[in-house]
């Protein structure tokens, strides 16, 4: 790769067409080229010898992009080097290192990706911080915004390269170093206000993806959420979209923390399992949002084989019981008017499938003793007084359910001030 970035001078741009025409484009080298990939490389010329800057990095993006361009060997590399690179300085400093990073995917390497990343942001930071021919000259003045601009080196697109050389990191098994990046990353992310979309989803997919990786289901589940915060669903590949849909939910289910599944079930990630060979965890985690224990021994019994083929599932099936036995708690306390909060054991054994009022005892401990709930046991009576239910996010389903209590409630209230009145 070039030693510096170019600044789209005359001489590069002829360059570069020069390039396009007498190397990309030659008769050799096009027999292996598509009609496509021929038109948009033509494409490329022109904008670059009308120095159309912006609609030439939209172009690129096209390009690299392209499946036709991906499936030549070196192409994209090879359009980098020696045609990207000379006016570089000219593009849009994040395009350039999306670009870059699509570029990289070509190489077969991990390792020679991070390499060619690590070139890039070198590059990058030597422009931030003044080293390149563009922003070198100016005397004393220049000399004092060039240390401006070193304070900044740190940017958006250096964050971006980071968090992709991480992800190859991780993929070639060096988590380490992907957790030095990772957390790096989430200190620079906290620096950066108003960060473009894509950076911030950069940082959030590492640390997904990091979690993921260690087993550890909470972090991954929240880190995947705030990921999807800041990404289209729809523009994800159908199959990045399916198993990440799968992932999630697997990791909602087995995280020790996660009691809420409504924000999980109101994206429109989980649409991604439905008419799927996964259409049975979209049922359980609907199952699990309403706390239906019956529903739940009924998927268990009908999806039997589906459910043994996911190892960590079968592993961890009497906490996952003990999960939907507070849900089926929480979610029967919720939907409770407030003036009938009185609850007898017995009740909640029955509804919770469980022997005994004893172990519907221990179950609404369980829920005390995690915040989920707040109220006081009369052992003597059999009855637990509810004061409080945690907060949770609703389904639509939930919503009209809420709705329906509330104009019961406001139906007894104009009753009783009417009879009030009548007094």
């Amino acid at each position: 790769m070039a030693t510096q970035m170019g600044h789209g001078s005359s001489e590069q741009v002829a360059q570069a067409c020069e390039y396009i025409t007498g190397t990309l484009l030659s008769q050799d080298a096009a027999k292996a080229f598509t009609q496509n990939v021929k038109d948009k490389c033509n494409n490329l010329k022109k904008m670059c010898e009308q120095k159309l800057w912006h609609q030439l990095s939209l172009l690129l993006e096209d390009c690299v992009e392209d499946a036709e361009f991906q499936r030549i060997p070196g192409l994209l590399i090879d359009l980098y080097t020696n045609f990207v690179l000379l006016f570089a300085l000219r593009l849009n400093s994040l395009k350039l290192a999306q670009i870059a990073v699509k570029v990289s995917q070509q190489h077969t390497l991990p390792q020679q990706a991070v390499e060619f990343l690590e070139c890039t942001k070198k590059l990058l930071d030597d422009a931030a911080s003044g080293s390149s021919p563009l922003s070198s000259s100016g005397g004393a003045s220049s000399s004092k915004e060039g240390e401006k601009e070193a304070d900044k080196v740190d940017t958006e697109p250096t964050l971006y390269l980071k968090m992709s050389v991480g992800q190859l990191f991780l993929q070639s098994g060096n988590t380490e170093k992907a957790s030095e990046l990772m957390e790096a990353g989430l200190k620079m992310l906290d620096k950066i206000e108003d960060a473009d979309p894509s950076v911030t989803a950069s940082v959030y997919s590492l640390s997904s993806q990091y979690h993921k990786v260690n087993r550890n289901f909470d972090e991954f589940y929240k880190n995947s959420l705030l990921y999807l915060a800041y990404v289209k669903t729809e523009t994800l590949p159908s199959d990045f979209r399916l198993s990440l849909a799968v992932d999630v939910s697997l990791a909602a289910l087995l995280g020790e923390g996660i009691f809420n599944f409504g924000e999980l079930l109101l994206h429109p990630i989980v649409t991604a399992l439905v008419g799927t060979e996964f259409e049975w965890l979209h049922a359980l985690l609907k199952c699990f949002n309403k706390g239906d224990m019956y529903a739940y021994d009924m998927i268990c019994e009908r999806y039997s084989s589906a459910l043994n083929r996911q190892p960590e599932l079968v592993k961890k099936a009497d906490s996952l019981r003990n999960k939907i036995t507070l849900l089926c708690l929480v979610e029967y306390l919720f939907s409770l008017p407030p003036d009938s909060r009185s609850v007898p054991l017995d009740e909640i054994a029955s509804r919770a499938k469980l022997g005994s009022r004893e172990e519907a005892e221990v179950v609404i401990m369980q829920a005390m003793a995690r915040g989920m709930v707040k109220g006081m046991i009369n052992q003597v009576s059999g009855v637990v007084t509810v004061s409080w239910v945690q907060p949770r996010v609703l389904t639509h389903e939930q919503v009209q359910g809420l709705s329906t209590r509330l104009e019961s409630w406001a139906a007894k209230l104009n009753g009783t001030t009417s009879a009030l009145v009548a007094q």
